[in-house]
């Protein structure tokens, strides 16, 4: 989620390779109350605690709503993040790992409020071969860009990498290191 209060990174790259500033004021949730302080010292600065429902505590802390939304679970808390944007706000739907595929009699004047955007995104392989691996990875090594690491596994580990992605307790990114 993003709300109206700046913090900016001057070390993000635009696709035409120059420099840009963002500047964002990021809040994520969880489920798992174990996991705040890692998504904090990953760069959150409010995390939401998620028990099937949001979408009031996030109008506490932002009356309005806040900007925009990626929303990475699919149709099972979409309809709650739905009501956490302000008017002229975007939520992208971006992930389905809730294993609902479809809403249930979907009525969109129900589900979206006025003037608030849905969108999608799929990930197809043309912007995977877009993306700037190369800057990514030098932010990475200059420490400009943080990435959360939960485990590292060697390519003979496979199974139980996977294993561990399915149960959701990776903590971070899964790290599969093949010779």
């Amino acid at each position: 989620m993003a709300s109206g209060v700046p913090r900016c990174n001057p070390h993000v790259g635009t696709p035409n390779g120059t420099k840009s500033v963002l500047c964002a004021h990021w809040a994520s949730t969880t489920r798992n109350p174990d996991r705040v302080s890692m998504l904090r010292s990953s760069g959150a600065d409010r995390v939401f605690l998620d028990n099937g429902t949001i979408a009031k505590d996030v109008r506490r802390a932002y009356p309005k709503g806040v900007e925009k939304v990626l929303e990475l679970i699919g149709t099972t808390t979409l309809g709650d993040y739905l009501q956490c944007v302000r008017e002229g706000g975007v939520v992208c739907m971006t992930g389905i790992v809730g294993n609902k595929w479809a809403f249930e009699n979907f009525a969109p004047m129900d589900k979206i409020p006025t003037a608030v955007c849905l969108t999608s995104y799929a990930g197809e392989s043309d912007d995977f071969m877009s993306t700037p691996l190369e800057e990514l990875a030098q932010q990475i090594d200059a420490g400009t860009l943080k990435v959360q690491i939960g485990r590292v596994f060697q390519i003979d580990e496979i199974v139980e990498a996977h294993r561990l992605m399915e149960e959701n307790k990776a903590g971070g990114k899964i790290v599969v290191l093949v010779p």
